[in-house]
């Protein structure tokens, strides 16, 4: 999969999010452009491991692709594209649909903004919004039924 490729099948969406008035959700996603906006980075990246902190699951991800888009960072307040390809992240999690230790994903992320050692860490944006993983020559939609119009899938070329 080239970066081009990716960076091009996540810049042809539309802009624009819907508010939500559920759980912790502050926005529905009406597109990938609205869910970059609400992001510092995409990572792509197989999770080495996983542990528990606290009420949260944080899993370790070796980031194998960092695509961009033109919306990416435009809603949040720090440096957007600042996690490069062979990089290793923690993303927290606390939500049911965790991580699985071996899979490869593709992540919409932006950084807690937590203190001591999570501070470092990232969340996935919209919780389940912003994750993807890979079935064999696509990237999935974990939770398709979250409330988000998003695509269900982002084909891959090699």
């Amino acid at each position: 999969m080239t970066i081009s490729t990716l960076a091009l099948l996540i810049a042809t969406s539309l802009a624009g999010c819907a508010t939500s008035s559920s759980g912790s959700r502050h926005a529905l996603y009406d597109s990938l452009d609205s869910l970059a906006a609400d992001s510092t980075d995409i990572v792509v990246g197989t999770v080495q491991d996983s542990g528990i902190d606290g009420d949260a699951t944080v899993a370790t991800i070796e980031v194998e692709n960092a695509p961009t888009n033109p919306s990416l960072g435009s809603n949040v307040d720090a440096d957007a594209g600042t996690i490069e390809v062979g990089d290793v992240i923690e993303v927290r999690q606390q939500t049911d649909e965790k991580l699985s230790t071996g899979a490869q994903y593709l992540l919409y992320v932006t950084p807690t903004m937590l203190s001591g050692d999570a501070a470092d860490q990232y969340y996935i944006t919209g919780a389940v919004a912003g994750m993807y993983v890979r079935d064999g020559d696509v990237f999935q939609r974990v939770v398709p039924d979250s409330g988000d119009t998003l695509p269900e899938t982002f084909s891959i070329s090699e």
